[in-house]
């Protein structure tokens, strides 16, 4: 183990999340453990790594053409050659209850803004990561420790970052609208990195300031923070039952246990869905090759787990 992977070890918790199928769930195990696991968690308390999810074939070497810095780790599956990035960092930021908001900031602010250059997964967690320790990838390590100023040269933090094109989409009617919009799409992540309702309140109105400023004709400050207070309440009272897709603002007579139910179903739907893509993906190039088609010969081909492979067996065009 050289020393990149032995830092990455080391910077575990002594308990880890770990899986080797996120349909069969993930679970806490040992440190000593990770090893046998192709997926595990990031230490979120004290992260280390800035990290990436590039689903794209033949994307370990992107970061050369959008001219950013060679990341400490690339985490490549064999199979598709999508991969994660890692870059280390030297001096970790922490997020435990005493730990400074204004590090955070800056490293999410980084984050966004590198996860944008690079085109990876805006809806990627950064919370659980390909196991680089584990023999399922193909790991590729590089000499590379940064600080987070390194990296002011590469991107540009001058503005907001937000998903233009999904605000795009959307029949928005004036300045209001575009700030409400960009506003709670941003806020559905972020929401879950506060502690208190109070120092939430107040970065939702940093960041509405932030959104208002780059307006040609920018708001009265009233009418941002209105809008700032407004939104913030709402995702506050609801950042449990919030995840990272498009949703909009709307108040129910549905309880929580509804909302919840109704995410899980939505969040087990994505799951099937990818699982037989990848599943019929394997078999339609089985085909193209005149290889037969067997459980095996699918779960070998697409690397899913044969549990995963059995279970949709039925539901895949043979």
């Amino acid at each position: 183990m050289n020393q990149q992977l032995e830092d990455f070890y080391h910077h575990l918790n002594e308990a880890v999340i770990t899986t080797n199928d996120f349909e069969e769930g993930t679970k806490f195990r040992k440190r000593e453990k990770v090893q046998q696991f192709a997926y595990c968690g990031l230490n979120p308390m004290y992260r280390h790594y800035l990290s990436f999810d590039l689903d794209e074939q033949g994307s370990a070497f992107k970061f050369e053409d959008v001219n950013l810095p060679t990341p400490t780790i690339i985490t490549i599956n064999p199979i598709n050659k999508h991969c994660h990035y890692l870059y280390h960092l030297k001096t970790a930021v922490a997020y435990h209850d005493n730990s400074r908001s204004k590090p955070q900031q800056y490293f999410e602010a980084v984050q966004d803004a590198m996860t944008t250059q690079l085109g990876a997964d805006k809806a990627f967690s950064h919370a659980i990561t390909k196991n680089p320790l584990h023999t399922k990838w193909q790991v590729i390590t590089n000499n590379a420790s940064y600080d987070l100023g390194d990296f002011n040269e590469y991107i540009d933090l001058s503005k907001p970052i937000f998903d233009k094109s999904v605000i795009e989409k959307m029949d928005c009617h004036g300045r209001n609208d575009l700030l409400f919009h960009t506003l709670r799409l941003w806020s559905y992540r972020s929401v879950h990195k506060f502690i208190t309702e109070e120092s939430w309140r107040q970065e939702a109105r940093n960041r509405a300031q932030e959104i208002n400023i780059n307006f040609s004709d920018p708001l009265p400050y009233k009418e941002v923070i209105n809008t700032a207070n407004a939104t913030s309440k709402w995702v506050w009272k609801n950042r449990h039952n919030l995840g990272g897709r498009e949703k909009v603002l709307s108040f129910t007579n549905e309880t929580a246990q509804e909302r919840m139910r109704k995410g899980a179903d939505y969040t087990n739907a994505l799951r099937s869905q990818k699982a037989l893509q990848t599943l019929q993906q394997a078999v339609n190039s089985l085909v193209a090759s005149g290889l037969s088609i067997t459980q095996k010969s699918v779960q070998i081909s697409c690397g899913l787990n044969i549990k995963t492979v059995r279970k949709y067996w039925t539901q895949i065009n043979k």
